[in-house]
């Protein structure tokens, strides 16, 4: 069964939709450039009032592993997604109040051995793939090239586990699972109605693409 991320949470009453509909992780932005940033309070707020089994990740690109680990650690964060090059092995190492989610935002040379080693050297099993876009570190509500993304999760195999993310929604993401087969995928704007506000049928009809494709 495809694992589903609703990123981009700033809203209890969003936080609540996704989950109901059976959305397995949320994701919140700490990033003070993204357009769908939240505080830790507030999102420590959120996640106090999710219901059990629901995870929570945080997404970081500007704060250091001690931040991190801060913010992790107040907000009752899971997951610590790391979106940024500066985010290196040592870093995600150092990183112990949650589990560690590496992004890359691979251009068409892109080179899986960079993942692999990665792996190596951090102790990271766990990879996104996000489409590349030089001003944006994620959210862009671009997609990864079908051929792109098809090779180098191929190349990966069972070798670690791979989120598919980039302009994902509810009329691609079932034609993305069956060419890409992914072990999970991680949509924010494919559900909104503006950036940071989710839309509940959006979220509905996405996971139910989700899940339609991964029983069949």
């Amino acid at each position: 069964m495809v694992k589903i991320k609703i990123c981009g949470i700033t809203r209890l009453s969003d936080a609540l939709d996704a989950s109901l509909a059976g959305a397995d992780c949320l994701g919140f932005n700490f990033s003070r450039r993204s357009p769908r940033v939240i505080s830790p309070e507030n999102a420590r707020a959120i996640i106090a009032q999710l219901p059990p089994f629901v995870q929570s990740a945080g997404i970081f690109v500007d704060q250091s592993p001690e931040e991190i680990n801060e913010i992790c650690r107040f907000c009752d964060l899971q997951i610590a997604q790391l979106h940024s090059e500066q985010y290196t092995p040592a870093n995600a190492q150092s990183i112990h109040e949650a589990r560690v989610i590496r992004v890359f935002r691979p251009e068409e040379d892109f080179d899986v051995e960079w993942v692999r080693s990665y792996a190596r050297q951090s102790g990271t099993n766990t990879f996104l793939f996000d489409a590349y876009r030089p001003d944006m570190e994620g959210g862009t509500g671009e997609t990864i090239g079908t051929a792109l993304a098809s090779r180098i999760f191929s190349e990966l195999g069972s070798s670690c586990y791979t989120i598919l993310a980039g302009g994902l929604n509810e009329t691609n993401v079932a034609d993305a699972i069956r060419l890409v087969q992914p072990w999970a995928v991680d949509t924010a704007s494919g559900v909104e109605c503006e950036p940071g506000i989710k839309d509940p049928e959006k979220i509905k009809a996405f996971i139910r693409a989700v899940r339609l494709t991964s029983i069949l």
